[in-house]
Order: structure tokens, then C-alpha cells, then sequence
């Protein structure tokens, strides 16, 4: 029986074991996924137990996508250009990492919220391995003006300075004038920090509280637990639209998925359970 699973800490909030191996359950593959909540000082230690023949690889959430890079032999160029990893496939023992973040945001805003980020303003909220992947995916996808607001500044900074010479990039704080300006001009505002996520003591905080936003403006949240977070809640009740962080966390999880196994993911029946999951905690 082969091993997979996700790191991180906290996973209290994780449904990826559900839709996981609800996909290899679907497909006759004899492989497991579980939660491994690791604490910093273990990292490197659980990293390593990954080559053994048993793991297909892992994935990667808070706070250690930026962190796993120098444990892994091998970069993907797209991952090493973000400076993210949340997928580490292993090969015979050489662990390669990838991002398959960026596709999954994507293909949510595309799919899911009917948006497409070519020539229009957008609201990037967070400067962590998240942000990073969906900050490279936006101006990739040739966005005209990326805000990106994060409550440390020096860390926004250093993003938006990586991402100068591909277009127009604004880092500003988590406060003050330059965050409320953009969150009511943008037309999509992203939430990728763990404000608002179940299990944590955050989870009762709105970034955009108080702020005025356009009612023709998308707002989703990367956080998936629960679907209606108190930012999504809000924005609903404005009249905004609204995209919870469920398609971009089953969607990543496919790409990863196949990366393991090299078979094309069942995305149907992920999302089914994914829900299923989500509608079993709130119980």
C-alpha cells in the first residue's frame, strides 16, 4: 500500500485526506493520504522519510510551503519561480517539488466565478507561499494592476519586487488608505492568509471589514473550512459575488494527484466528497 499525505501545522481544518482518497478509492489504487500536522523542528526529519519506497510524496500547506524547498533535490522551474512548493512528488527516492497552486486559483476563478484577470485591477491579500503562487498566476495571466496587502510589509515588498518587470505591482499595507482605495476600484479581491479559517483563532476575522467594495466586484477566499467565511459572508450580504476556497483546494489536489500516479483525477467525485466532508464538521 503506498503513502501519501499533506504537512502542515495546523490541519485541523484539512478535508484533503477525504477527497484524497476518495480518488484513489474511485480509481482502484491501492494508496492512502493522511494529515501529518508537523511541527517546525520535525520538518526536515518527515521530509526525508518521504524517499522511502512506501510515499508516493506529499503536499505541502501553512507554514511550510516556502520552507520545504532546500530540504527537496529537485525544483520544478514553475515552483522555483514562485519560491513555493505544495507538491512533492517522489521519484525512486529523489524528491522533486512543484506548485500546482497556481493552476487550481486559475481554473477556480475561470471555472468557478466566471472571471477572467486579463487587463483588470485585482486585490491580492497575504504575501505567503499561497500569495506567491496566486500573485506569479495573475500577472502571468497579464492582470493591469496587482495590489498586494499584507500586515508585514517588508515580506509584500520583496514579492512585489519579484514581480516588477512582468507588469504593474503595488504592495501596501493591511490598513490605511491605500487598502481601502483598492479593495473598492478592484474587481476581484483574494484572500490567501488563514484569516477566517475554522480551527484557529483568527477564525472569526474579516480582512475586509468596514471597507467599501463594489457590488460588481468577485471576493474568494483560498480558505476552504468553513465555505462561508465571515469575509465571503459579508460580501454576500453587500451584493458582491462570491467564490468560497473549495474548487481552488480540489483542484490543486488533482493536479498533485496525478503527478503521483500519472492517472487522470476523478474531480467529479473529489468535490463530492470534499463537500460531503465539509457538511460531516459543521455537524
Amino acid at each position: 500500500m503506498k503513502k501519501s499525505g499533506i504537512l502542515g501545522c495546523p490541519l485541523g481544518h484539512s478535508i484533503s485526506p477525504c477527497f484524497q482518497n476518495a480518488a484513489f478509492t474511485n480509481l482502484g489504487i491501492e494508496a492512502t493520504y493522511e494529515a501529518w500536522p508537523v511541527v517546525m523542528a520535525e520538518l526536515p526529519e518527515r521530509i526525508q522519510n518521504l524517499r522511502e519506497s512506501d510515499f508516493l510524496g506529499a503536499n505541502v500547506t501553512i507554514p511550510y510551503k516556502e520552507l520545504v524547498i532546500p530540504l527537496l533535490d529537485e525544483i520544478d522551474d514553475w515552483a522555483l519561480k514562485i519560491g513555493s512548493v505544495n507538491t512533492i512528488v517522489n521519484e525512486a527516492g529523489l524528491l522533486i517539488g512543484y506548485n500546482t497552486d497556481t493552476v487550481g486559483f486559475l481554473r477556480a476563478i475561470s471555472e468557478y466565478g466566471n472571471y477572467e484577470p486579463s487587463g483588470r485591477d485585482v486585490l491580492l491579500i497575504g504575501a505567503g507561499g499561497a500569495a506567491r503562487a496566486a500573485a506569479h498566476a495573475l500577472m502571468e495571466a497579464g492582470v493591469k494592476t496587482l495590489w498586494i496587502a499584507n500586515r508585514t510589509y517588508d515580506r509584500v515588498k520583496r514579492l512585489a519586487d519579484e514581480l516588477l518587470e512582468i507588469g504593474e505591482v503595488k504592495p501596501i499595507g493591511l490598513d490605511g488608505p491605500e487598502f481601502r482605495k483598492s479593495a473598492a476600484s478592484v474587481s476581484l479581491i483574494v484572500n490567501s492568509t488563514s484569516l477566517g479559517m475554522k480551527h484557529t483563532p483568527e477564525a472569526h476575522i474579516n480582512p475586509l471589514e468596514g471597507l467599501n467594495i463594489g457590488s460588481s466586484t468577485l471576493v474568494t477566499d483560498m480558505v476552504y473550512n468553513p465555505l462561508d467565511t465571515p469575509m465571503l459572508t459579508d460580501a454576500e450580504n453587500r451584493g458582491c459575488r462570491i467564490l468560497s476556497g473549495l474548487p481552488m483546494l480540489v483542484l490543486q489536489g488533482a493536479a498533485s494527484f496525478e503527478l503521483w500516479t500519472g492517472e487522470g483525477a476523478p474531480v467529479d467525485v473529489m468535490f463530492s466528497a470534499a463537500r460531503q466532508a465539509l457538511i460531516d464538521q459543521s455537524d
